[in-house]
């Protein structure tokens, strides 16, 4: 097994230094084998002595369900979930698991059906929850951008939380990993934070951070360009573990090919974790990414560009919302879909080991 100790400089480089607090962010890649998946997933669970960081029996597993068509590097694969869930099952643990609707789409019911994920609950045990359909509760939070928030009742009366993103670009954000990923547990307004989202993954973070046991980030299949829902899927055949949200959103960026992200940063100044980490498993060699592009991906360019004009109070806070919603959602479920969606997923279920393994997985 081997230890890389890296430390974030302000610059970005990376240096050794050993002498420095660090979070350990547990690397495996996957095998090209029968079960090669859900044989990584449950070494970066030993290695993480993941039981020791459960608090109760009520675990809530957070899982990206943005997208109601399968389209490899969208979503988390069952793959990882197959693992995960057999793990949690043998030791008796009350699985919950779920996501929440986008403010334009409702495709969170359907995206876990077409994703495989209620195949799983099903031979698991485990329950689905739409966080958007969930009873609200009102959470005081006395953040910088959020004073307080409505939160899925599933997700407060979780005694852990395991988050599973998937290791994509975002338009937005640049990365989309462990700490944006808990953007989706706010069911609501989360949309109309976009202009200051930075901020405000930190206060969401914030609010589950005593919760959250671990991540464990899907980078079998990841997405780049315009990611989260419109890039590429890139085969990277690896997973991430640690406890540290900031720590393995830093890895990761460096993984990419890109500086830390803003929202990063901003977290760890806030004490939400640590930019230095040490690796623990296996050598990390970088991937560069094709960066996002929001001049390229409409949906966003216009949102962005609009927000920030007069215009905003009438077509945000107004019905005159369904509307551009409804566009949104067209050209994700129809333009990028039958454009270039289904000829990636094509690809990869044709052309790749990844196709034979998710054949009996996917709906």
């Amino acid at each position: 097994m081997l230890f890389l100790i890296y430390k974030q400089n302000k610059s970005q480089q990376v240096v050794i230094a050993e002498d420095q607090k660090m979070s350990n962010v547990v690397i495996k890649k996957v095998n090209h084998e029968s079960m090669g998946v859900q044989k990584a997933v449950i070494k970066i669970l030993d290695i993480l002595n993941w039981r020791s960081l459960l608090k109760g029996k009520k675990v809530f597993v957070k899982v990206n369900l943005i997208s109601s068509e399968f389209v490899p590097g969208q979503c988390t694969s069952p793959l990882v979930l197959d693992a995960l869930f057999g793990e949690l099952s043998k030791y008796g643990y009350d699985i919950t698991f779920g996501d929440a609707d986008l403010a334009a789409a409702h495709q969170c019911n359907k995206a876990a059906k077409v994703w495989g994920h209620l195949k799983l609950a099903d031979k698991y045990g485990a329950k689905f929850q739409n966080l958007s359909e969930d009873e609200i509760k009102k959470m005081k939070i006395g953040g910088k951008v959020f004073k307080e928030l409505d939160i899925a009742r599933t997700v407060i009366e979780a005694d852990s939380i395991i988050s599973v993103p998937v290791l994509k670009t975002h338009c937005l954000t640049e990365l989309t990993c462990a700490l944006k990923h808990f953007w989706g547990i706010v069911p609501r307004v989360r949309h109309q934070y976009h202009v200051v989202v930075d901020e405000a993954i930190s206060d969401i973070n914030t609010l589950v951070k005593s919760k959250i046991a671990f991540s464990l980030v899907d980078g079998t299949i990841g997405m780049e360009g315009n990611g989260p829902r419109t890039g590429k899927p890139k085969i990277c055949d690896i997973l991430l573990g640690s406890t540290d949200s900031v720590a393995i959103d830093a890895l990761v960026a460096k993984y990419i090919g890109i500086d830390v992200p803003k929202h990063v940063k901003t977290a760890a100044e806030r004490g939400l974790g640590s930019l230095n980490y040490k690796i623990v498993g296996d050598m990390l060699e970088t991937n560069e990414f094709e960066h996002p592009d929001s001049d390229k991906q409409p949906i966003f360019f216009w949102e962005m560009s609009l927000r920030k004009t007069i215009l905003k109070p009438l077509l945000f806070n107004t019905p005159l919302f369904g509307i551009f919603a409804w566009i949104a959602t067209k050209y994700n479920t129809f333009y990028y879909y039958h454009r270039f969606g289904k000829k990636y997923a094509k690809n990869i279920m044709n052309s790749s080991w990844y196709g034979k393994e998710l054949k009996n997985m996917i709906s």
